[in-house]
């Protein structure tokens, strides 16, 4: 018996959207893109990529019923959540697993899933490729960097360490993540002036 039928790791029996894999919702059987990746089902289904598939959000090869990140953003899908409503109950539209840079917009529709500042469809590989989720352009992919925004603190240390001004995706450790930070690195001069 599946207790699963949606494929999201989440059990049908607690899973408020049991047929919608990204809990998006459009039920799976409506849904052009059921792993909310922002790449059409048809296309992971027929481009010959064993990394992508229909049910794999992050494209990394391992399956969302069993991937314990479903966005490589290094916070585990059970906690991957924001209580907007503070009413202590992950509800419709709190769920971040598939959210990598944490900015509140799903990687589905986000235009830019690291927040590097370079759109998907023009890093390497494109909106499918792994380097969507290149924090800090380092050519190393999030999922094996220990440092996502090159900071010298390891990612792990920034997540647990209790500091609020430390984060995974704040360059300048100044307590602004870096998709709400105008100056990235602190040097005084504007991201936008500087890209």
């Amino acid at each position: 018996m599946d207790n699963d039928d949606d494929n999201d790791g989440i059990p049908d029996d607690v899973d408020a959207n049991p047929n919608d894999h990204d809990n998006d919702g459009t039920p799976d059987n409506m849904d052009s893109d059921d792993d909310g990746d922002g790449i059409d089902d048809s296309e992971e289904a027929q481009d010959g990529d064993p990394n992508t598939n229909i049910y794999d959000h992050d494209n990394d090869g391992i399956s969302d019923s069993v991937d314990l990140d479903i966005d490589n953003d290094g916070i585990d899908n059970y906690n991957d959540w924001e209580d907007l409503n503070g009413n202590g109950v992950m509800d419709a539209g709190e769920d971040r697993s598939r959210d990598h840079d944490n900015d509140g917009s799903d990687d589905g529709v986000d235009t830019d899933d690291d927040n590097d500042d370079i759109l998907d469809v023009d890093e390497i590989g494109g909106i499918s490729g792994n380097y969507r989720y290149d924090h800090d352009n380092d050519g190393i992919w999030d999922l094996s960097d220990t440092d996502d925004d090159n900071d010298g603190l390891a990612d792990w240390f920034e997540v647990n360490d209790g500091n609020s001004l430390t984060g995974q995706f704040d360059h300048d450790n100044d307590g602004l993540d870096d998709h709400e930070d105008d100056d990235d690195d602190d040097d005084g001069i504007l991201d936008e002036l500087e890209a």
